[in-house]
């Protein structure tokens, strides 16, 4: 592995850290600016708020990486998230709390830049595995992230927050004196167009690339779907099992531990005996099973033996990820991931706010509903998937092809 990579996977894991940070803390943290009145709308809200403006800004840092580097885009987005972090730990009032994390949704958008980056210093036929590590990476940032969040918020609610910050420097700091500029082939130097900038229309440019279209559709609804443990984990194990913000944190340290394993060890070796479409469908399986047990469960242990297939239920994505990424050119790499972070942040918007909507309404008849629903929309994908299967490929189809 290059240093480049080395350091691009670090600046991952602390980013997926600070962001764990402070999950377990922030209902907490919304009761008491609320003054103790139910948080459960208000929560989706909040973190709907925070994908919008990830979805809005993460084709701008795609794109302007394209144009002027990743590197100068990396360390402007990690500036702007340390001062995110103090601006969350120190609101007095609820309106502060959505506004500082507006401000996080606006810098967390840089996973587009990471990925970008790593697809410029990795030959096609590796950036499914590479995008495999950077995921199981992200995967150890949520077994610390929520750990540690959990036991300082028990100490001190503003505690998760500082430290989140804390991190962030320490990633500006790395990436100021390790990150080089990658180099690329067909670095595009040509004028930014605002249209380039503009979330829609760089949806519609991607969309306008006839290949990508069976893959979108399933990218959206596995995203959309992806929402509910979300954006309901901490709730609902509030609500349902009476977590603690440390069980919480542990909650969180254990699926991230599982993620991590099932990235790092099982994605390129299931990718290359079953091919893309085979590791989406068995994905899909795993997430359908996981999610319906979810709705049954009744203890505050049986989410943890749940937790493999959830976890399992991850092994398609990067493999979907590296069929779009062949589909583009060098050049658009940086609008390509950027488009698809927008896509993923979209329904990071729609979702909780639907999520948490259907839990409210729920809470007190089928506590589980939301659960049974999001297993019911996996079942429903695997159609998508055969319908996709041209483009999706076998081994053997990869091996035919003369891009792969």
């Amino acid at each position: 592995m290059t240093r480049a990579l080395a350091v691009l996977y670090l600046a991952g894991f602390i980013d997926a850290t600070g962001v764990g940070l402070v999950i377990p803390i922030l209902p907490t943290v919304m009761r008491r600016l609320s003054g103790g009145h139910s948080v459960t709308l208000g929560y989706g809200a909040i973190v709907a708020c925070f994908a919008l403006m990830q979805f809005l800004c993460a084709p701008v840092l795609g794109r302007l990486s394209d144009r002027f580097g990743r590197r100068p885009v990396m360390l402007l987005s990690l500036a702007g998230g340390m001062v995110d972090y103090l601006l969350t730990g120190f609101a007095p009032t609820l309106w502060l709390l959505f506004a500082a994390r507006m401000v996080g949704g606006m810098t967390a958008a840089n996973l587009a830049v990471i990925s970008a980056a790593i697809a410029d210093l990795t030959p096609q036929e590796e950036r499914a595995r590479r995008y495999g590590t950077l995921n199981a990476v992200l995967g150890l940032g949520w077994i610390a992230g929520p750990a540690l969040g959990g036991m300082l918020g028990q100490l001190a609610p503003v505690l998760p927050f500082l430290f989140a910050a804390l991190l962030n420097g320490v990633n500006l700091v790395l990436a100021v004196f390790l990150l080089p500029e990658p180099m690329r082939r067909g670095r595009d130097t040509g004028p930014i167009r605002l249209s380039q900038l503009n979330a829609f229309a760089s949806l519609r440019w991607i969309g306008s690339v006839p290949a990508l279209a069976p893959l979108l559709s399933i990218y959206c609804a596995v995203c959309l779907l992806g929402q509910i443990p979300a954006s309901l984990w901490v709730l609902y194990g509030q609500a349902r099992y009476g977590w603690t913000p440390a069980a919480v944190g542990w909650s969180f340290a254990c699926f991230g531990l599982l993620f991590a394993l099932s990235q790092a060890f099982l994605t390129g070796p299931l990718t290359r005996r079953a091919g893309e479409r085979g590791s989406l469908m068995l994905g899909m399986v795993s997430d359908s099973a996981g999610t319906a047990l979810m709705g049954l469960s009744t203890r505050g242990w049986m989410p943890f033996a749940i937790m493999p297939l959830l976890a399992g239920g991850s092994v398609g994505l990067p493999a979907l990820q590296g069929a779009m990424s062949r589909e583009v050119g060098p050049a658009r790499q940086g609008e390509l991931q950027g488009s698809l972070a927008s896509l993923a942040n979209l329904a990071a918007v729609i979702g909780p706010i639907l999520a948490t909507a259907v839990f409210a309404a729920t809470a007190h008849t089928l506590p589980g509903a939301v659960w049974f629903a999001g297993s019911l929309g996996y079942l429903s994908c695997l159609g998508g998937v055969g319908w996709s299967r041209r483009t999706v490929g076998t081994p053997a189809a990869r091996r035919s092809d003369p891009h792969g």
